[in-house]
């Protein structure tokens, strides 16, 4: 299904007038497994990162959507993680999922903020996804996406045609990290995106 999942992002952005240019594709490996981290602007996040992103990657989702019309069988067929901040056993069932994904050789996406951006800056990234990397062994990367509140913002359903940018940095191991490293890692993540978000 992840070439059929690919198309249907590209052909959502494209009807919606939207343009995605990818920066930094040649700073990661395309075979390697990554907990992608990038921050949230607006409702088509998902289908620019998937573009961008090359290779399998599944992201976490939170638990109503898999009940949408079309969208939820969609993303349920299509290996998404169901995760919910309300259900503590909702979310460590996803998290779990999600470790032996990535142990499977399967990247995980994550959107860090938990919640759509409301001003264009860049929120706390919570540990959760850190966790997840360390656990795992594997490198998180920052991704930043930029030009994406000039196409769709956090409250409004006006959508206008324009050009979205994504950047990939370079990844950071985490094989030297414990667990209680997550938060610091955390933050050093997010001071990468604002820093690759700053540079345009």
């Amino acid at each position: 299904i992840d070439p059929i999942f690919k198309t249907m992002c590209r052909l959502v952005t494209r009807l919606a007038g939207i343009r995605v240019n990818v920066v930094g594709r040649d700073r990661i490996n395309a075979s390697a497994t990554y907990v992608y981290v990038i921050n949230h602007v607006n409702i088509f996040d998902m289908f620019v990162i998937y573009q961008a992103i090359p290779g399998y990657v599944r992201s976490l989702e939170h638990v109503d959507h898999f009940s949408w019309p079309i969208f939820g069988p969609f993303i349920t067929a299509a290996g998404q993680i169901p995760v919910d901040p309300d259900d503590a056993r909702v979310t460590a069932r996803g998290l779990k999922r999600a470790v032996e994904m990535l142990q499977a050789g399967d990247s995980i996406a994550v959107l860090a903020e938990g919640s759509r951006t409301l001003d264009g800056s860049v929120g706390r990234f919570y540990p959760g996804a850190f966790r997840l990397a360390i656990k795992a062994g594997v490198p998180v990367v920052p991704m930043a996406i930029r030009g994406g509140r000039a196409v769709s913002r956090r409250g409004e359903w006006k959508i206008r045609p324009g050009t979205v940018e994504i950047e990939l940095g370079a990844p950071m191991p985490t094989g030297d990290l414990a667990v209680r490293d997550a938060d610091a890692l955390a933050d050093r993540c997010r001071e990468r995106v604002i820093g690759m978000l700053q540079r345009r």
